[in-house]
Order: C-alpha cells, then structure tokens, then sequence
C-alpha cells in the first residue's frame, strides 16, 4: 500500500531542521501526494574563491517509513547539474551530511572539457561514493554511471552533441588501459564499460582519476586529426587487438594442447606435460578478466584514418 499524503503536521516536523538551516519550503512545487517536499533554490553565501559559483536547490522525500531521501541538486553557470543523495531519519544530520560534498569537488574545469560529479552519501559522514561522472566537450558527452554493488563494471554511454555526426574508433577508450572496453555503436550513440574493483570508497577514488584521465585524452584526441590518434597511440591499439584476441587465441591455443598432448613423454617431461595440462584453466581465468563478455572474433586492425577530422559532413541533398 502506497504512504498517504503528508499532512500539514509531518511537513511542520520535517521542515524545522531545514528552517533552522535557513531553507524554506516551496509549497507550490512540492507535492503532499507524493510524500515530496521542494525548497526554494539559494546561492552558496560566500563561497571561496576556489569554489565554482552555482545555485543549489534541495528535495525531500519521506517514504512513510521514518526513512528520508534527501538529494541536493547544484548547478554550475555553464548548465551542468550534479547532485548528491543521502538517506537518513536524523534530518539535521542529512543536511550535514551532504554538505561534506563541495561544489569544487562537483565541478572541474580543463582545456576544452567541463565535468561534473553526482554522489551517494553513506552511512557515515563524508564517506560519499561517485554515483555519476558526466563530462562535456564541444562536440561529444560521457556519462559514467557506477554501480554501488562491488565488483559491477561502470556503464559508459558516449552522445554527440545536438547535430554533430561522429566517426569514433572502437578502441578510442580502450587505449586509456586494461580496465576500458571498446566502443559499441547504438542509436543515440556508443556505450562501453569500465571495470572496477574494489569497496565503494576505493571504487570511487578509481573511477574520479579515470573520468579525469578520459576527459584529458578525449579533448586531446577530438582537438587532433584522426591520424594523430593512430600515431600518437599506435602501440596501444595493438595491444587493444591482442586483448579483444584473448578469447579466440584460447581457442587455438587449446586446440593445439590438445593435438600436442599425446606426443609427449609422460615419463621423461612430467613438468612440461603439468604445464601444458594447466594452459586451458589459465587461459579461461584470463577470459573472465576481460570488462566485457568473451566473444570469438577477429578484431579489426588499426589503421591510419585519412580524414581530416572526427566529424562526418552529412551528405548534400538534391531537390
């Protein structure tokens, strides 16, 4: 059964911790069916200089159980919002608890990226785990979205900006190193996956140096022409051909164990046959290493691009 709508006594309790911090209530956007109370946006009272200058905006929602979702929403001057979540029953403690989230730490700037970091805020205070990356260039957007389950794979969706046509390769990412996959067309679209490891906290302090990593190699290699990119990082994109190669090599390789197995001498070469006889569990052990299912391919080879830049020019019509 859904909770019923909030009556006028639960909003005077739940918003007296907001009050004393100096927020208040917009009642015409909150809405009492949905348990859903929104504060009126302010400006962050003298931010320090090092601080990017955004207008915040807070929504609660009771879910009827004592349990609140409190989700602070920044945005930056050049339009990109980022928030960060928390839940709790102790309202005063929420409020500080997401506030240990600075808005320098939401917002970076670099030479022709803008970024920003959405967070999910734990059981203890400051302990904020990265729940979305989002980095914005002129002519392309990636978004990571990390899994708060250990051990999932980040999610990584690439879109063009509004009118822009792109001819990406499919290792573009899958250069930057092991944990990156290679790009897969959609509609909207690429998508890809970048492997992860490790508890929250050590997941996010991976994924916040690989969304600045992504976003220094993006805007350097989108700035260059194509052919810049296969000179620049030709040993990499070898060894992107032999890492989607695993699958198929084990299949060769496994092959040939098998076809060299019963010419060997079992009693003059025990340790080359307990070798040869392990071959296939290393190598399966390796497969499952990979960020994306194994598939038997023959992953194309890099090439020099001759085109003068990553954008397509959409063919001219005739009338």
């Amino acid at each position: 059964m859904p909770a019923p709508p909030l009556t006028h006594h639960e909003i005077l309790g739940l918003v007296e911790p907001f009050s004393q911090a100096g927020l208040r209530v917009d009642l015409s956007a909150s809405e009492r069916a949905q348990r859903r109370l929104v504060f009126k946006p302010v400006a962050p009272a003298e931010a320090p200089a090092t601080e990017p200058a955004c207008t915040e905006a807070l929504q609660l929602e009771s879910l009827g159980t004592g349990t609140c979702r409190l989700t602070l929403t920044r945005t930056a001057p050049c339009g990109l919002q980022a928030t960060v979540v928390g839940m709790g029953s102790d309202l005063a403690a929420l409020i500080a608890q997401i506030r240990t989230v600075s808005p320098s730490q939401q917002f970076l700037l670099g030479p022709g990226w803008t970024m920003a970091r959405s967070y999910q805020v734990g059981s203890q205070a400051g302990a904020a785990a990265l729940a979305l990356g989002e980095i914005r260039l002129d002519a392309l957007t990636l978004r990571l979205t990390v899994s708060m389950v250990r051990g999932v794979a980040g999610e990584l969706a690439l879109t063009p900006a509004p009118g822009v046509l792109l001819d990406l390769p499919q290792d573009l990412l899958a250069v930057i190193g092991w944990n990156w996959a290679r790009l897969i067309r959609t509609p909207g679209g690429w998508k890809s996956k970048l492997r992860m490891k490790g508890p929250a906290r050590s997941r996010t302090a991976r994924a916040e140096a690989a969304l600045d990593r992504a976003a220094t190699h993006l805007a350097r290699t989108l700035a260059e022409p194509p052919a810049r990119f296969h000179d620049r990082l030709r040993a990499a994109r070898w060894g992107v051909v032999l890492r989607r190669g695993i699958p198929t090599l084990n299949l060769l390789v496994l092959l040939a164990v098998v076809l060299l197995m019963p010419k060997l001498d079992t009693s003059f070469g025990s340790g080359l046959w307990m070798l040869l006889y392990h071959v296939p569990t290393v190598l399966i052990a390796l497969s499952f290493c990979l960020q994306e299912l194994p598939q038997f391919e023959i992953p194309p080879l890099p090439r020099r691009s001759r085109a003068p830049s990553w954008r397509v020019m959409p063919a001219a019509t005739t009338g």
